[in-house]
């Protein structure tokens, strides 16, 4: 059944609200702490693979700082955040005294500007690349740069010592049934997703169906497509699918991809730049771009050895992408930063 996306909406919007209130109830019950407080003014809520991101790192670093978090009653950052993240406002921001600020590339440029002239520590976390026409203006005036990938400055030349590189990470996703589809995850109508050729290679394949997730609606295309409206149930996407396409024309490294990899769902990927990263992982494929008949090679034998590489795969993400592997690293920049 289709479902109106004012309806779709406006429930979005409850369940953020919801969260908000249970987390200004639970702030009452934190009880209070003598840690380093970090703060997360970020200016873009929207619902992407890098706002999952930054409500990520907030939470690892929640198991050891104390965290607020910068969002009104309905943003979408609200169910991504534990309840150690404690919810707060710009105004409650402006009061409080704060050891690190972190921020998105979509704060504004003024506010790095003000927390230079008052000498705050900030931590900018980018999650796209950088092109050669964007403006490094607040790289250059916040303390340091968070990269989840080497390639975001590669039209740049920044000096080592103004950023360092985390990969994101991803809770282990459960996966409990065998469908002999693919899938692609991502926003359709962003052009630099390369839907369309995923979709088209897909439909070659020996797969039973392609689910399609980041559409603005549920509904069924041909008799092999199932295009299925963006869901925050992570166990939901990745149970509808046993092999992961994406052709993707840019990635900084693809959150998608660490977390098939959690619950070791093959992928077959375009050969760029951001998902290099993946080319030791056992269960992914880099097929250069346009090259059809590989991808569909690598779609077909996946289905045929998914539950073969299962093990290999997990085993690879717990090591590399899980909270675990990467809070370390976390902890050792955030105590260099606030020191």
């Amino acid at each position: 059944m289709r479902i109106p996306w004012r309806v779709r909406d406006a429930s979005r919007l409850m369940i953020n609200f919801l969260y908000f209130v249970q987390n200004k109830i639970a702030r009452f019950f934190r009880a209070g702490s003598d840690r380093n407080r970090i703060v997360f003014s970020c200016d873009f809520h929207g619902i992407t693979g890098a706002t999952i991101a930054i409500a990520r790192i907030a939470n690892l670093l929640a198991t050891k700082y104390r965290v607020d978090f910068v969002a009104g009653p309905f943003s979408n950052f609200n169910p991504m955040l534990r309840k150690q993240v404690a919810i707060t406002s710009p105004e409650d921001m402006d009061k409080g005294r704060y050891d690190l600020y972190v921020c998105d590339g979509h704060t504004d440029l003024q506010f790095f500007y003000w927390l230079a002239e008052q000498n705050k520590k900030c931590l900018i976390s980018v999650h796209g690349i950088l092109r050669k026409e964007n403006n490094l203006e607040k790289v250059y005036l916040a303390t340091k740069s968070h990269l989840v990938s080497e390639i975001q400055f590669m039209h740049h030349e920044v000096e080592k010592s103004r950023y360092f590189v985390i990969p994101n990470y991803c809770e282990k996703i459960s996966k409990t049934s065998q469908t002999y589809n693919v899938g692609i995850v991502g926003r359709v109508d962003d052009l630099n997703k390369n839907v369309a050729e995923s979709l088209s290679i897909a439909k070659l394949s020996d797969a039973s169906e392609t689910h399609l997730w980041g559409g603005a609606e549920t509904r069924r295309g041909d008799s092999r497509v199932v295009y299925h409206a963006w869901s925050r149930d992570k166990n939901r996407v990745y149970n509808s699918f046993d092999v992961l396409i994406s052709m993707s024309k840019e990635e900084s490294m693809g959150l998608t991809v660490i977390e098939a990899m959690s619950c070791g769902i093959p992928c077959v990927l375009a050969d760029i730049p951001g998902f290099q990263i993946y080319k030791n992982c056992p269960g992914v494929a880099l097929v250069p771009m346009g090259n059809r008949d590989e991808a569909v090679k690598y779609i077909n034998r996946f289905l045929q050895t998914r539950s073969e590489l299962k093990a290999d795969m997990i085993e690879y993400w717990d090591r590399n992408y899980s909270e675990r592997a990467l809070a370390e690293m976390w902890f050792k920049e955030i105590e260099t930063l606030v020191s």
